[in-house]
């Protein structure tokens, strides 16, 4: 359900600034220095500096002095999520069902910006995988369930997402042509799923589907991951897509 605007006069700035200071951190950036964390946010130094203290007073960072960083305190954050969204506790009953009846890694995955981020990931798996953690992030570009969203977007969004976004080659296998990436989106807009090969991981493929609510709206979707070794694109196809298939009708009655 979509939520009415919000006015800016009832929006705490400081808030929404530390927020996004917070998220600067990343596997790119583990530390940063104050001069770096005012370059990526477009704070000043000075403001940035006082941020950056305040988040080690409250024990969400730390510091040496010359660089900061996240503690293991910013984690409560996200598992606050985790704890009281009612959402992936809806949706774990079936991702395990299918988990169970397939011997595959499941996963649910949900936009969050240029990202997709897995909320819910089944019990079982055999593997060990980057992109299947529980809070991961992944691009949408070169993995199925990005894909899977970016089917769905219109034409305008679209084209902002690839002005924004660098297509980059993670491996040998990913696809960074724009022309090829859109004809392929098109193909699964028509067809209702994505497979990728290796193309964010080498060795895991992955078949996912969108899952709708009620409304028709897209609002998730819903994954399985194996190793390239265990089956061929094909097979991995006519063995798996059914059972998703079966998922994606079971969820829809609970899902907006």
């Amino acid at each position: 359900m979509s939520q009415p605007p919000i006015h800016p006069r009832d929006l705490i700035a400081g808030l929404q600034k530390g927020l996004a200071l917070m998220q600067l951190f990343s596997e790119e950036h583990p530390r940063l220095s104050v001069a770096q964390a005012a370059r990526l946010s477009g704070l000043t130094p000075s403001a940035t500096r006082r941020f950056l203290l305040t988040l080690m007073h409250e024990g969400f960072a730390d510091s040496d002095g010359r660089q900061y960083w996240l503690t293991a305190k910013a984690l409560r954050i996200g598992q606050a999520y985790v704890d009281s969204a009612q959402l992936p506790r809806m949706l774990r009953p079936v991702v395990e069902q299918v988990a169970r009846s397939i011997q595959e890694h499941v996963a649910v995955g949900l936009r969050d910006g240029d990202d997709v981020v897995h909320i819910v990931r089944s019990r079982y798996s055999h593997i060990s995988s980057l992109s299947i953690r529980p809070g991961s992030r992944v691009p949408m570009y070169c993995t199925a369930s990005g894909r899977v969203w970016l089917a769905q977007m219109g034409e305008e969004e679209l084209a902002g997402y690839f002005a924004r976004v660098p297509l980059r080659q993670l491996t040998p296998f990913t696809r960074t042509d724009e022309a090829a990436i859109r004809a392929e989106l098109a193909q699964i807009a028509a067809q209702g799923y994505a497979i990728v090969d290796q193309e964010f991981e080498v060795g895991m493929r992955v078949l996912a589907v969108p899952l709708f609510g009620r409304s028709g709206r897209m609002q998730a979707s819903l994954s399985i991951t194996t190793h390239a070794s265990r089956l061929s694109v094909e097979e991995m196809r006519l063995r798996y897509l059914l059972p998703l298939y079966e998922a994606q009708a079971l969820l829809k009655p609970v899902l907006d």
